[in-house]
């Protein structure tokens, strides 16, 4: 039974450059960076979203989807099990005809604790892999832990359901790269951009009165644009921003990197008492205030949802993953 009285866990968040495709690469190099985490006693370690899997705008990422019981969900038991953490990351998911980012979350016994599929597929995600309504959360010995992966952390769902579910700390694993200068992106949109992910762990701790943990990438991006967003936008070239943090309980900002790839590891205290009852204050679709335009995203995803829903190439792909032995 979980105490109800303040308790300290320390926590990382592991920031780290991943590529396009190679996933035992990939997971061999966080290998290193989990397990100097753990070296200096971090219980709780987050991994960026699509890790092992890079973020591409194109049907190539479905060749880098996994089963369920993939390369991914092995290492993730295999390194926690060895090192005695909570550890987690999302990855590309193929299941039945479809594709999921899914984050799983492993225990200290190398067991599964529970895993949580993303909602809001964000933008141009939604072309490659569909949405999935579900809980966001997974009860494990240390709380309640709540999970938004990237996009869904500006949306008005996320925190207003962390907090309906009374969790006791947030996740955020994020694959965000900031778009480059186009006709669709202004230097004042990149800006704004940056410092919406600079504050999104901030934000939601305050509306939750939570501990988060946010894991971004950095390093170079480079991907090409699904149409019809090419013609504006062409094949997408910038960087990942960084900018990961642990942020408090209380709403503190304990640690947050640039965008270097590095480690930060901090105490943070899970204290019911500061967990906010009130319905957190939103603005519509999105959780934090900002400018009307990115409503226009809503285009975006429907076109992309249609897309997806239309392609043979995915479902054929998608069985042929799901249904081989790991």
């Amino acid at each position: 039974m979980i105490s109800n009285k303040p308790r300290t866990i320390r926590v990382a968040a592991i920031q780290m450059e991943s590529q396009n495709g190679p996933i035992e690469a990939n997971l061999a190099h966080a290998t290193s960076l989990v397990n100097h985490a753990a070296e200096k006693g971090a219980k709780l370690i987050l991994l960026p979203e699509f890790m092992p899997t890079g973020y591409i705008f194109s049907k190539i990422i479905w060749d880098n989807g996994e089963p369920k019981e993939g390369s991914t969900v092995k290492w993730l038991r295999e390194n926690s099990k060895k090192l005695g953490v909570w550890l987690g990351c999302s990855y590309l998911e193929a299941e039945g005809d479809d594709f999921f980012n899914t984050f799983v979350l492993t225990n200290p016994d190398g067991t599964e604790a529970g895993r949580v599929r993303k909602q809001t597929p964000a933008l141009m995600e939604a072309y490659f892999c569909k949405g999935a309504i579900g809980p966001h959360s997974i009860d494990t010995q240390l709380g309640k832990v709540g999970v938004g992966i990237c996009y869904e952390n500006q949306l008005s769902f996320l925190p207003q359901l962390m907090q309906k579910q009374s969790v006791d700390i947030i996740l955020m694993p994020h694959s965000s790269p900031t778009p480059s200068q186009s006709r669709l992106y202004s230097s004042k949109a990149i800006e704004r951009y940056n410092n919406q992910v600079r504050e999104v762990a901030r934000r939601n701790s305050r509306l939750v009165g939570v501990p988060v943990v946010m894991a971004d990438k950095c390093g170079t991006w480079e991907s090409p644009v699904p149409f019809p967003w090419s013609i504006l936008a062409g094949k997408q070239k910038s960087s990942f921003p960084g900018l990961s943090a642990i942020v408090d309980s209380d709403g503190t900002v304990k640690a947050q990197l640039g965008r270097e790839e590095a480690v930060i590891i901090e105490d943070v205290t899970l204290d019911p008492s500061r967990k906010v009852h009130e319905p957190p204050k939103c603005y519509g679709r999105w959780a934090f205030e900002g400018p009307r335009a990115r409503n226009l995203f809503l285009v975006e995803e429907a076109v992309g949802r249609l897309s997806y829903s239309l392609s043979s190439a995915r479902k054929k792909k998608a069985r042929q993953i799901s249904s081989s032995k790991a």
